[in-house]
């Protein structure tokens, strides 16, 4: 018969140590490959945060009108922020009326929050604040204008100092908002938020992380140079910067930035 020979010690050892190797090989692999798809994660989300601010940005100040930025600053932009354009079909000291098919706007007026841009120039919603009323909204009811349908805006005019005859029928008007946008920290992290002044909000976070010390916003005048003087910004826009992790994990956090920048059509 046959002798059954056995496994020996030495070939167990060499075995077991062979295992070893190819199981610290097959660990290392996988953490390099956790580690990369980290890198790649981080760097998706980065860069879906730029995304996030250029869209919110372009949308809230590609819109911006002579007087409309009122503060300017690194840190944040104070601006009024259409929501709506309208044609009045009567103009009376304490109700305007506007009428419904000529609204254009993504939402309804709110009492407390929207206000009333009325020009004092027939042909044109963002004249500079000389030539235009500022006025509150604080009642929207449904109304009717000449048969027509039409939304009633409760206000405040005095028409002492505004005559309110001088105004032609089917002047256009603006809704608006007091917005402020602003670079801020919460939870350790950089944060672009957004907050309606006019409602008295807090800070809402849209977009990040982002590193603040490298972040900030900015202005550029008429012929290019920068400011942030709200009277002479022509053109504005953001820096924002961030940072993620790369392989191999001993090497420093990758940084990356984008600018955006806007040129409001209705600014001269």
């Amino acid at each position: 018969m046959p002798v059954r020979r056995g496994v020996t010690l030495a070939e167990l050892l060499l075995a077991l140590v062979l295992f070893g190797l190819v199981g610290a090989l097959l660990a290392r692999t996988g953490l390099a490959a956790e580690r990369v798809a980290r890198s790649h994660e981080e760097r998706a989300r980065l860069h879906a945060g730029f995304d996030a601010a250029a869209g919110f940005l372009h949308a809230e100040l590609a819109d911006l009108g002579p007087g409309d930025l009122l503060q300017a600053a690194p840190e944040s932009l104070r601006y009024r922020a259409t929501r709506g354009l309208a044609a009045a079909c009567q103009v009376r000291a304490d109700e305007v009326r506007l009428l419904r098919a000529s609204l254009r706007a993504d939402r309804m007026p709110q009492p407390g929050r929207d206000s009333l841009w009325l020009p004092l120039a027939p042909d044109d919603p963002r004249v500079a604040d000389t030539a235009a009323l500022v006025l509150p909204i604080m009642s929207v009811t449904n109304s009717t204008c000449g048969g027509a349908a039409a939304l009633a805006l409760g206000t405040v005019i005095d028409t002492l100092a505004h005559p309110l005859h001088a105004l032609p029928p089917g002047i256009g008007l603006r809704l608006f908002e007091v917005m402020q946008a602003r670079l801020y920290a919460s939870l350790g992290s950089g944060w672009l938020g957004a907050r309606s002044v006019s409602a008295g909000e807090v800070v809402q976070p849209l977009a990040g992380p982002f590193t603040l010390a490298a972040s900030r916003f900015a202005g550029w005048d008429s012929s290019g140079a920068p400011t942030l003087s709200a009277s002479l910004v022509r053109s504005l826009g953001a820096i924002l910067a961030g940072t993620r992790g790369q392989w191999p994990a001993s090497a420093a956090p990758a940084a990356e930035s984008t600018a955006v920048r806007i040129a409001p059509a209705n600014l001269p």
